[in-house]
């Protein structure tokens, strides 16, 4: 059931539900407008990174560094340029040239979702997460957390937070 929803709001056949069971309001865009729109950022746009991208970037990744105390060759720099181009990649698609708070937030949030013993939000479950039916606040609660977490919680609501 829960692919079948998935797959229905991927393919643009129902939207994600909210309290109401109402779909979504507008219809996705076409598949060649969104491969139009990637070919286009990503060619057009080389966002530099922001004080306080870097040092979210920074300090996840140094907690990543104390937390393997046993094996630091685990965590090497590898683990650093991945969050900076993961953290790019989101500037970009959401049309910024400058890589801001929020992108290094969901950078860290899918570095999160994608190792087995996550050490920031803890366990998630990110193929079974519903949709959240105010997303901009979701995300908001979401950065306030991971910002809590490292130990940066005065870089919320800072000029760099929001685009």
């Amino acid at each position: 059931q829960w692919d079948r929803r998935v797959a229905g709001f991927l393919l643009g056949e129902d939207g994600p539900e909210g309290a109401a069971g109402d779909a979504r309001a507008e219809p996705p865009w076409p598949f060649e407008r969104l491969q139009a729109y990637i070919a286009h950022v990503k060619s057009a746009l080389q966002p530099a990174q922001t004080p306080a991208s870097e040092k979210v970037l920074t300090r996840y990744y140094q907690m990543q560094r104390q937390r393997d105390t046993l094996n630091a060759a685990r965590t090497t720099i590898r683990l650093l340029e991945s969050l900076i181009r993961l953290s790019q990649a989101h500037a970009r698609l959401m049309f910024r040239d400058k890589v801001l708070l929020q992108d290094a937030v969901v950078a860290v949030v899918l570095m999160e979702c994608t190792m087995l013993s996550a050490s920031v939000l803890g366990t998630t479950d990110a193929l079974h997460t519903a949709f959240p039916e105010d997303a901009d606040a979701f995300h908001a609660a979401l950065e306030e957390l991971v910002l809590e977490r490292l130990g940066l919680g005065e870089l919320a609501g800072t000029e760099e937070a929001r685009p």
